[in-house]
């Protein structure tokens, strides 16, 4: 024993301050990398396999889904004239829901020759965050077959400004009778 203290005596000599502080923090660092790396190396681990499984499966080609049993006319599915009103009530709703008020609005519908369709023409102007907006009209397109996307105008006054000032155009399809 005392020739291993001897031993630690010496090399402490020649390492000197500078070498033992260094020492001192190259065991500080492999005791902090085994107490607090190592232990969630295993974890990162299984998020990575996860993560490109989940990578994978988004790079596959999408199997077609069965569809149900299609209409002899699709412009059968479309709802009647009369719900227009409830309509353009869900679609002031969503917007509602993702904080977007829609203070005024020019509607007007337009029967379409020989088709037996009528189109209601909406002109929104919103003041919104981008995101907001993206994620209203998302939900809009997707919770309404029957909703389209005609027109876009976005303005910004100043840069740093989160909001933007929009004029959202869209047409709404409804059957009518030809």
């Amino acid at each position: 024993m005392n020739a291993l203290i001897w031993h630690l005596r010496r090399i402490g000599l020649r390492l000197g301050t500078t070498g033992l502080i260094g020492l001192a923090c190259a065991a500080l660092a492999l005791l902090l990398y085994a107490t607090g790396t190592r232990p969630h190396e295993a974890r990162i681990a299984a998020q990575q396999t996860r993560l490109d499984a989940l990578q994978r499966r988004a790079q596959a080609p999408e199997r077609p889904q069965p569809q149900a049993a299609v209409a002899a006319d699709p412009l059968d599915t479309l709802p009647p004239a009369d719900e227009a009103a409830r309509q353009i009530g869900a679609l002031e709703r969503l917007a509602r829901a993702h904080g977007i008020e829609l203070p005024r609005g020019q509607y007007s519908a337009n029967a379409q020759a020989h088709t037996g369709l009528q189109r209601w023409t909406l002109v929104l102007p919103a003041e919104a965050s981008y995101p907001a907006l993206h994620a209203w009209l998302a939900d809009a397109l997707a919770h309404m077959p029957n909703l389209a996307l005609d027109e876009l105008k976005l303005k910004r006054e100043r840069i740093e400004s989160r909001t933007l000032q929009a004029e959202v155009r869209l047409s709404l399809y409804l059957g009518a009778a030809p």
